[in-house]
């Protein structure tokens, strides 16, 4: 998996999930993530920008714990 072009689909057009993720990004680099949690990274790249807004507000849960610990990884803003 390409991180430049996680990197790259990270920027949003909401400005809080850019918050969101430029900190993640910045915190933790996702040269340091497993490759499982790259994956899953990816499918949140995925998610609708909304949906995505709702995650790291803590308004919604993923269905899978794995995939709730990177987000709440994501939502820890330092």
């Amino acid at each position: 998996m390409h991180l430049g072009k996680l990197k790259w689909r990270s920027r949003r057009s909401i400005l809080e999930l850019d918050l969101y993720f430029d900190a993640f990004i910045k915190r933790s680099g996702l040269e340091n993530l497993s490759i499982e949690e790259l994956h899953i990274y990816a499918k949140l790249l995925e998610l609708e920008d909304g949906y995505l807004l709702l995650l790291f507000q803590g308004k919604e849960t993923m269905a899978s714990l794995v995939e709730q610990k990177l987000v709440d990884k994501i939502r820890i803003r330092i």
